[in-house]
């Protein structure tokens, strides 16, 4: 009776020892789920697809679509404001004509930038939606190369605490802008813009350099493919991507599956839709 008792007692041992064992295996063995997908989506100049670019409309589309940041382009007048405008002239995106370093804020309001709207300020694009929603702003150096309005940027950040509650990401194209941000404010965080050879031409020790002040590139997506983003990652910096407006509806996908950082979008929702898509 005794030997019986011993048996069984073994038995049970060894099958509570299997059940556990595979118990293991089948969580060991389970597929794990990947994480969601959530890269930065930045209104490039707005919605700027749906409503005309850098103008309030634009902005309170892009917000109103849950865009992650609005981007905003800035030059300099003649009496030394910040407004939001790509070019050098206001030739395509107003009714105006003229280089925007020759016209006085006066000036450029009096122009019509689409829809009514007018030339904005980036104080008046801050004081419309504060803390609200987060910028992402590229400067630029002037027309014959000089540094303008890094500090008077920063200035006006500051005043309206932008900084302090972390709503603003630089870019720009110009790496002495960045690297005289960074030596005003080594806190900010700052994206180097890439022109299409350095894209060609970006190597780990050019990646190293950028990453002694800034956190992202910005390349051109139709440059970018897989090689690019894991040098890009291999550097430690994130990797956002701007489009060329005739190629982004077919790039976008495409820097979506390569799990790129940050995708500048025309139309914040229709990007939003697609990465949902890809979860």
């Amino acid at each position: 009776m005794k030997n019986t008792i011993y048996l069984l007692f073994i038995v049970f041992i060894i099958l509570s020892g299997c059940s556990t064992y595979s118990g293991t295996a089948a969580v060991k063995g389970s597929p794990s789920k990947t994480p969601a997908y959530h890269p930065l989506i930045i209104a490039h100049r707005g919605a700027s697809a749906l409503e005309p670019e850098h103008t309030l409309l634009s902005y309170k589309r892009a917000i109103k679509d849950k865009a992650d940041f609005i981007e905003i382009d800035l030059r300099q007048t003649k009496d030394h404001e910040l407004v939001a405008i790509h070019d050098k002239d206001v030739e395509r995106t107003t009714n105006g004509k003229g280089k925007i370093q020759d016209l006085t804020l006066s000036q450029l309001k009096k122009f019509n930038a689409g829809k009514g709207q007018r030339v904005l300020t980036i104080e008046e694009i801050i004081k419309e939606f504060g803390l609200s929603t987060k910028y992402y702003i590229e400067t630029r150096e002037d027309n014959s190369g000089n540094l303008v309005m890094e500090q008077k940027l920063i200035d006006i950040l500051n005043k309206y605490n932008l900084l302090t509650e972390h709503k603003v990401v630089l870019q720009s194209f110009s790496e002495k802008s960045l690297k005289k941000i960074h030596s005003i404010n080594k806190e900010i965080p700052l994206v180097r813009l890439l022109g299409d050879d350095e894209v060609n031409d970006l190597n780990s020790d050019k990646l190293k350099q950028i990453k002694s002040y800034a956190y992202a590139v910005g390349p051109n997506a139709k440059l970018v493919d897989k090689s690019t983003v894991e040098k890009v990652h291999a550097a430690n910096l994130k990797i956002h991507v701007f489009f060329d407006a005739e190629n982004e509806k077919k790039q976008t996908m495409k820097m979506i599956n390569l799990r790129v950082d940050g995708l500048f979008s025309n139309n914040p929702a229709y990007t939003k839709r697609l990465i949902n898509s890809s979860n």
